[in-house]
């Protein structure tokens, strides 16, 4: 099954859920090198595409089944942290200056780029990509936050609203809404359509870590701030219920069905880290899984997790998301590896040691070590 768009914790509303699917027989799991002195940030997938950037600002499309570079196409500047975003074909990256980029999904040739004030994170559904500009970072705080919606297509501006607080999270986006977080625990709901603000919640904590994004399911959105994860109604903010778990969440959250699915790392030497199942309605814990060094978010795809894990992150775990056994463990390297994502029974992630590697999902088979990796850019 494929998808037609590809992001940050799986689609707009960072629930980190992928269709299910079955690797083809035919399937060998693979990798390839970005090359010396080169390393790979987070990969997205879509219709059978794996799309992937370097730091040094190269980006990269990769077919998914064998590792087969399609095409490349240099930035030229250092790249910021998020995936590619990749919505009606096209894809959209941001580098560390501000900058958004639009290349097209088949041919990586630039359609339209703008300049913002600060580091950028986006959401894309519907032929409209929306952003948050977290231009108090760069200025000091003497700028508010911007939330700007643009027209995918072409880049043109469709609207802009400042956000009077230090937004810093990728926004979320469902049922016409985007949900935010910003650096202490607030979270807010805008009109997609219009940018006008819906509702807030202010929150009191000192620090809300960047890569904790809200999700959306079932008219709820999660959010964590320290070690409490909230749930709120995405109609009008109201907070449905909160509890703390003890160690800071301090990866996204994942929600499928009537559960709730995140990793906690330690904060004091009191803390017992662990990856969590909690009941969507309640909070109440299902399961955890003990993990001493704390570990990712996690992928969800039909009755599977996957988590990464380890005291350098560089195991990636399959779970059973029904009773939160492992079902196998792989070692990933000595300097880990990014939150998998999923296509087709196929799960992807990028190692810290400038390798993009496939394995069969189901099964936990990892590329051979004698097999000649391939580097992007020569097909």
């Amino acid at each position: 099954m494929a998808s037609s768009s590809a992001m940050l914790q799986g689609g707009p509303a960072r629930n980190g859920v992928y269709p299910e699917g079955t690797a083809p027989q035919d399937f060998r799991p693979w990798r390839v090198r970005s090359g010396r002195h080169s390393s790979l940030q987070s990969p997205s997938v879509c219709d059978g595409t794996v799309y992937v950037c370097s730091k040094e600002g190269v980006c990269y499309a990769l077919a998914a089944l064998t590792g087969t570079v399609r095409w490349s196409t240099a930035i030229g500047e250092r790249m910021g942290f998020a995936p590619p975003v990749v919505s009606d074909g096209v894809v959209c990256v941001t580098d560390a200056i501000g900058r958004v980029y639009a290349l097209g999904a088949e041919d990586g040739q630039e359609h339209w780029r703008r300049r913002f004030d600060g580091s950028v994170q986006l959401v894309a559904d519907k032929g409209v990509v929306y952003g948050v500009d977290s231009a108090w970072l760069h200025n000091r705080g003497a700028n508010p936050a911007k939330l700007f919606a643009l027209n995918l297509a072409s880049g043109e501006p469709l609207w802009r609203t400042d956000v009077f607080d230090r937004a810093m999270t990728h926004p979320a986006l469902a049922d016409g809404r985007i949900f935010h977080t910003s650096e202490f625990g607030d979270i807010g709901a805008y009109d997609a359509a219009t940018g006008d603000r819906l509702w807030r919640v202010p929150c009191d904590s000192r620090w809300v870590d960047m890569a904790n994004s809200p999700c959306v399911g079932d008219g709820v959105v999660y959010a964590a701030v320290q070690s409490t994860l909230f749930a709120h109604a995405a109609e009008d903010g109201e907070v449905l219920w909160s509890r703390d778990y003890g160690g800071l969440i301090r990866s996204s959250v994942s929600v499928l069905g009537d559960t709730v699915y995140f990793s906690t790392k330690p904060h004091s030497r009191r803390d017992r880290p662990a990856s969590y199942a909690v009941d969507a309605a309640t909070g109440e814990i299902r399961w955890q899984l003990a993990n001493r060094y704390g570990a990712s978010a996690i992928a969800l795809s039909g009755s599977s997790g996957w988590v990464v894990s380890g005291r350098d992150i560089n195991y990636l775990y399959a779970v059973d998301l029904a009773t939160g056994t492992r079902r196998w463990k792989r070692y990933l390297g000595p300097k880990g590896g990014t939150v998998p994502v999923l296509w087709n029974g196929i799960a992807f992630l990028s190692t810290h040691t400038d390798r993009l590697i496939a394995i069969d999902a189901r099964t936990g088979q990892m590329p051979s070590r004698l097999l000649r990796s391939r580097r992007p850019g020569t097909p």
